[in-house]
């Protein structure tokens, strides 16, 4: 995949490639936001003080992701709050679908689920300009310590019960099947995000279909690892 600089000012980049920019920063945007809830809500389930605080932690870091890229979108012309509206019902579908049953359930989905996410969207962000995909590719850290700390609380439940273990692989599995499913809709509905990708808005070439088919590899060899931290079978 050949790439080239692209100037990071609002007024350098053309009309289509800048509302392409910021529809991928509204999604990665809302996504920050949903997460720093649902990870506070997980934090007030935790009895242990240690998993409690790494929770808290991530949430917190979360937020902060969320403010820089709504800054970036407010820096490039746009709005936080419209630049996220159209995907609210994408993701609140997604979380609909895979609502935890229980602490573990929860965790699982904040390692495995987050992860793809994030996975994504740094993937997408290498057809955006160099001010923006840092924004994004810093949204991705939680932290290694929290992210830790998350992975042996998922392990030790299972070792209180091996019984956890099956289940657990399965729903790490769907979170997998249904966080792509949610992403190929978010991008074929969002027509500039598309034109970004394909390399229709600006001047650098774009995805391939073979670049795309690779993306989805990398997503699954990461996500397999994933599962394999958390002693799950992928």
């Amino acid at each position: 995949m050949s790439e080239q600089a692209l100037p990071s000012s609002p007024d350098s980049l053309g009309d289509r490639e800048r509302e392409g920019t910021i529809e991928l920063l509204g999604v990665v945007a809302y996504g920050t936001i949903s997460g720093f809830t649902r990870l506070a809500a997980d934090s007030e389930l935790a009895r242990d003080m240690v998993l409690k605080r790494a929770l808290a932690g991530m949430a917190v870091k979360e937020f902060h992701h969320h403010e820089h890229l709504s800054d970036r979108i407010t820096e490039l012309g746009g709005d936080p709050v419209a630049a996220m509206a159209p995907f609210e019902d994408a993701f609140e579908a997604y979380h609909a679908r895979t609502r935890p049953r229980d602490l573990l359930e929860g965790l699982v989905k904040a390692y495995i689920g987050d992860g793809i996410a994030n996975d994504f969207f740094v993937e997408i962000a290498k057809y955006i300009d160099p001010r923006s995909r840092a924004v994004v590719e810093q949204a991705r850290g939680t932290g290694h310590r929290d992210v830790d700390t998350i992975v042996s609380a998922v392990r030790a439940g299972i070792r209180d019960d091996p019984r956890r273990g099956g289940p657990l692989a399965l729903w790490g599995r769907r979170l997998m099947g249904e966080a792509l499913t949610q992403g190929q809709v978010v991008a074929a509905q969002r027509e500039a995000l598309g034109d970004l990708v394909l390399g229709l808005s600006h001047d650098r070439p774009g995805a391939t279909l073979e670049e795309i088919g690779e993306l989805m590899q990398r997503l699954t060899d990461r996500h397999q690892l994933r599962m394999g931290r958390l002693g799950l079978s992928a």
